[in-house]
Order: structure tokens, then C-alpha cells, then sequence
């Protein structure tokens, strides 16, 4: 699961580390919860068919995918994640996995262990460097009215040996030479791809206890990611648990990220 991650890194290195040729500013989020405005990365016409754009681009989208073909996205359920393993057989993936594949930048993600009664926040961050992209899946919803709301979601896979004590599942993470094999659906179908959608290497990853004011949606500044010795927090520390799934909230259009 990856229900909160945080992108902490400059537009202009987001634009440059995805092949994008420009990037309007956008400033740094530590705490992005699903149903939010996520930026995304889609391929131009030579690779994605329907593309509106000869280029890539960053695109802000609505974090909690939305198929075409659902009639009342309220009473939709809010589809965050999609696990890889069976996204080609899923009715509600298999599109967009097979037209709209989509990278979503991130500096980190948030996990979350149990620990006697409570869950210990973890921040898992790239060991070298500050950026990692996640495979996406991109939906754009029709209303009746003609309004259209484009959606998301992060595929996810099994756990490798750094995030396994903590989660058993984690996003998947496309390594930047494969990029390119990602966003390609002109050229590379879902059988095409499928090895991509594997846990990363063991040691490209670190986590790292932070404190609980990660478990609130509404702390977005950097204090979400204040590390903490553990054996202490398990001591001092309130009973917080995981946070719940975002509830939908009705009527959710496209607009600002912030």
C-alpha cells in the first residue's frame, strides 16, 4: 500500500530527471494524502496514442483513479493504489495500463509498523540522491455535462528486504533508464512491462522512524519528517495508529495542486 507520500524536490529537477522540457513551479509537499492533486508525468504523441501534447509533460491529477466508464464517480470507490500482479486482469486497470501508463515523481513515501499498541510512522527515501518516480496509471473521467476530471493511481508490489519488516507491499519504483519503456504504450504493451513491476533493490531504499504528526493530513510542512530514536518514541508517544484511508468527499474536480 502507498497512502502518503511527500515530493520535496525543485520543478526544475523534476522536469530535468524526467524529460520534460519545462515545469511550472510548484512547491514542495511532505505529506500527500489520496483524493489530493498529485503531479504526474505522461508521454507525448510518440508514445502515449492519445496524447494532446507532441512532448511529455507534468500534469496535475487527481490522486484516486477514476475509470471512463463509471457513471457517478461519488459512489465510486477511491482507488489510490492498484496492485501490479493483477492490474492486466482488472477490468478497472487494464486501459490504462495497456494506453495510459504515467510516472508520479516523489522525494519519499510513508509506511507505517506496528509497535505494541501503536504504528511507528517510517519516512523510506532513496539512499543516494532525493528523487525516485512511481508507475502510474492515468484515467480521465467524462461527466455527462462534458467536464472532465483526470485521475490516478500508484501500482504497487510485494515488499523487498528493506520495506518487508515494516509493510509488506510498497510502490512499485521505475528506475530512470526505463523511463522512456514506461511511458512508451505505442511500442510496449502490459506483457511488455510486466518485469518493471518488481520490488526495487534491496538497498535502494532507507527508512527512517519519524514522528506521528505524519498520521495528519493536515501537516503538510517538512516537521512530518523529523526522525526520532525509536526506543523512545515507544515510550513517549501517543497511541496514534495508521491513518485511516482518505474518505471521499464529494464532487471532486481538478483543480490546484495546493
Amino acid at each position: 500500500m502507498c497512502g502518503r507520500y511527500a515530493l520535496a524536490i525543485s520543478p526544475e529537477l523534476v522536469a530535468a530527471l524526467t524529460g520534460v522540457a519545462s515545469a511550472a513551479g510548484f512547491p514542495p509537499r511532505y505529506n500527500i494524502a489520496p483524493s489530493q492533486p498529485i503531479l504526474i508525468v505522461i508521454g507525448g504523441r510518440e508514445e502515449r496514442p492519445d496524447a494532446d501534447n507532441a512532448e511529455r509533460q507534468l500534469r496535475l491529477v487527481r490522486w484516486g483513479l477514476v475509470p471512463s466508464w463509471v457513471k457517478d464517480p461519488k459512489a465510486f470507490p477511491l482507488l489510490f493504489n492498484a496492485r501490479s500482479e493483477s492490474a492486466a486482469e482488472k477490468n478497472t486497470f487494464r486501459a490504462a495500463l495497456r494506453y495510459r501508463r504515467c510516472l508520479v515523481p516523489a522525494s519519499g513515501f510513508y509506511e507505517w509498523q506496528r509497535a505494541g499498541k501503536r504504528k511507528q510512522p517510517f519516512l523510506i527515501r532513496p539512499r543516494q540522491g532525493e528523487f525516485m518516480a512511481f508507475a502510474g496509471l492515468m484515467e480521465t473521467w467524462q461527466g455527462a455535462d462534458g467536464s472532465e476530471v483526470d485521475t490516478a493511481a500508484i501500482l504497487t508490489t510485494s515488499a523487498n528486504a528493506t520495506l518487508a519488516p515494516i509493510h509488506e507491499r510498497m510502490p512499485v519504483i521505475v528506475p530512470p533508464s526505463q523511463f522512456g519503456r514506461w511511458l512508451d504504450c505505442r511500442s510496449f504493451d502490459a506483457a511488455d512491462v510486466a518485469g518493471l513491476m518488481a520490488p526495487a533493490p534491496d538497498d535502494l531504499l532507507e527508512a527512517v522512524a519519524v514522528v506521528d504528526a505524519v498520521n495528519s493530513a493536515a501537516r503538510m510542512g517538512p516537521e512530518v519528517q523529523t526522525p526520532v530514536d525509536r526506543a523512545m518514541t515507544e515510550a513517549t508517544s501517543p497511541n496514534q495508529d495508521e491513518p485511516e484511508p482518505e474518505k471521499r468527499k464529494g464532487g471532486p474536480a481538478q483543480g490546484s495542486l495546493f
